[in-house]
């Protein structure tokens, strides 16, 4: 099968799933792992070049997110066949991998591979009931983006990363959009006690504004760099980031009580 991923997320859980060696194509974006930087990149994954796809004939191609459903629709229309998914939820995202595996002929590695990520996501779930039965859990933000500031709320996969990890996402009880640009003074009032993004520059400006300085992340060193790859990609590695998360957490939990 001669597949054409046009998604970061899609590209790894194909390597993932040992089908490396059928990817035809790939877009700029898609640079994990590096046994695929050799396949031929289709333009970006925010602008695919969807001409070249169809020219490359290409048995199935992937694609992911909300922002790639147009383009899905219309290699569709085209008569191209499409794997798209957009997983809310890590369940989701673990199903996401099983349905694609089945979908390429790679279903019973599929099975194992999901079963290892299960099983260490349980271990997660053990270490964290364990560490917050008192009913205290950190309240977390991710930051997305900087300026303007954007964070995740609840129908995200981000935000179900934080509740595995142990966290409580700040805006967990608000009715806001998965994706949700929010005011600097808002969140600061809220006073998160961790805060993790994947911009190196963020941390400097964390500590070196007034506003964010006085908040409990930053003035106790909650604040964490985490790679985009592991914190913007609902693939395998989404299991190494529910771990780190959880690291965090435990760690604010031994700070807390030292």
């Amino acid at each position: 099968m001669r597949i054409l991923s046009l998604a970061p997320t899609q590209t790894e859980i194909l390597a993932f799933l040992e089908a490396a060696e059928n990817l035809i194509g790939r877009t700029q974006d898609c640079d994990y792992p590096r046994e695929i930087l050799t396949v031929p990149t289709f333009g970006t994954w925010a602008s695919p070049d969807v001409r070249a796809v169809l020219d490359a004939e290409p048995d199935l191609v992937c694609t992911f997110g909300k922002h790639q459903e147009e383009v899905a629709s219309w290699l569709e229309a085209k008569n191209l066949a499409v794997f798209h998914s957009d997983p809310p939820t890590v369940a989701d995202a673990l199903e996401d991998m099983a349905s694609l595996a089945r979908r390429i002929g790679r279903g019973p590695r599929g099975e194992r591979a999901i079963r290892s990520l299960r099983d260490r996501l349980e271990r997660v779930r053990k270490a964290v009931a364990s560490a917050t039965a008192d009913g205290k859990r950190p309240r977390i933000l991710r930051i997305m983006h900087w300026d303007p500031l954007i964070t995740v709320g609840p129908g995200s996969f981000q935000h179900d990363v934080i509740d595995m990890a142990g966290g409580a996402n700040l805006f967990h009880d608000q009715e806001i959009a998965p994706y949700v640009r929010v005011s600097p003074e808002r969140v600061v009032s809220w006073n998160p006690d961790v805060i993790f993004f994947c911009e190196p520059f963020i941390e400097e400006r964390l500590q070196g504004d007034p506003l964010w300085a006085a908040c409990n992340a930053v003035r106790h060193g909650h604040v964490h760099l985490f790679d985009c790859g592991l914190t913007c990609r609902s693939g395998p590695r989404i299991v190494d980031m529910v771990e780190g998360l959880a690291r965090v957490v435990l760690n604010w939990k031994e700070d807390r009580t030292s």
